[in-house]
């Protein structure tokens, strides 16, 4: 989605209108047809019409796709044959090695399910010792044919912590995107500073956490896993699917270029809508996310 999406949908209802009314002015001169004048006219707007609500059903449908299948993973082995060349484990390990240094424990390696077909991602995961904080390390790499895909090559680091059962704090050195901000949860709080590395990111993170607990009088909760960080994942994807299905293509656009005008590194619900949001235990929401009839948190295969 580029800068200035409405505009461009705009720009191409207006063009295809004029292209149509330069036609039917050309055919009406020379078939002599002046009395069907506004005929022409009528069906040059429906072709702008047209053509301006099929580009807002497609931004619409573009960024409600990948909310239709909830978050999964796949837990992988370092000798699998689709990363064993493709990931440099070293690096990954390096850094392991300074999380366990602070008492953190490694859950396992895993991928999300289904990979983009262009990249290659995988993500070392481990929590602190009371289990109240997440921690991936990302590879991503890109594959031949990837295009534009190549500015989310590297390596990565991502921390949650769910303050009250239902406060999604996330850290990152990701760049936040467009696409990223449309999808967040309803109580997200995301910090994003691509400068940073593993361990300043973790400092700041347990810092925003205090400072949070200050502000709002609550704590990250205990005794998370991999399955309830993948549940939380497909909280926040419910959450913004409900919000983004009651938006116009048009609307959503105007949100890209809002963004893409003035980039955020971080948000967050305001202090009070925090300080409103109920307390809820880690059971309650394996009960409301981890249901019969959802498709698995954990695949037993990749799929690229």
């Amino acid at each position: 989605m580029a800068l200035q999406l409405k505009k461009s949908m705009v720009w191409s209802s207006a063009i295809n209108f004029g292209v149509c009314a330069v036609v039917a002015a050309g055919f009406v001169m020379v078939a002599d047809l002046h009395d069907m004048l506004m005929w022409f006219a009528l069906l040059a707007t429906v072709v702008a019409v047209l053509t301006f609500l099929r580009a807002a059903n497609t931004v619409r449908r573009n960024t409600l796709e990948p909310l239709l299948q909830p978050a999964s993973y796949v837990r992988i082995t370092r000798d699998n044959p689709l990363v064993l060349d493709q990931v440099d484990w070293s690096m990954i390990d390096d850094y392991a090695t300074q999380l366990a240094m602070r008492g953190f424990h490694h859950l396992g390696d895993f991928t999300a399910y289904p990979m983009a077909g262009a990249l290659v991602g995988v993500a070392a995961i481990f929590t602190n010792a009371d289990a109240s904080t997440i921690v991936e390390i990302q590879q991503v790499k890109l594959l031949p044919g990837g295009g534009s895909e190549r500015m989310r090559d590297g390596i990565f680091f991502s921390m949650t912590s769910l303050v009250g059962g239902k406060i999604r704090v996330i850290s990152c050195n990701h760049k936040p995107r467009a696409s990223t901000y449309l999808v967040r949860g309803n109580y997200d709080v995301l910090n994003a500073d691509p400068n940073l590395g593993l361990l300043a990111l973790l400092s700041q993170h347990t810092d925003f956490l205090m400072r949070l607990r200050q502000r709002i009088g609550k704590t990250a909760v205990r005794g998370l896993t991999v399955e309830r960080y993948v549940l939380s994942i497909r909280e926040a994807q419910a959450q913004a699917k409900r919000r983004l299905s009651a938006m116009s293509g048009y609307g959503i656009a105007g949100v890209v270029d809002q963004f893409e005008a003035k980039p955020r590194r971080r948000w967050a619900p305001s202090t009070a809508v925090l300080k409103a949001v109920p307390y809820r235990t880690l059971e309650e929401l394996d009960a409301a996310y981890a249901v019969e009839g959802q498709p698995p948190v954990f695949h037993e295969s990749l799929s690229w």
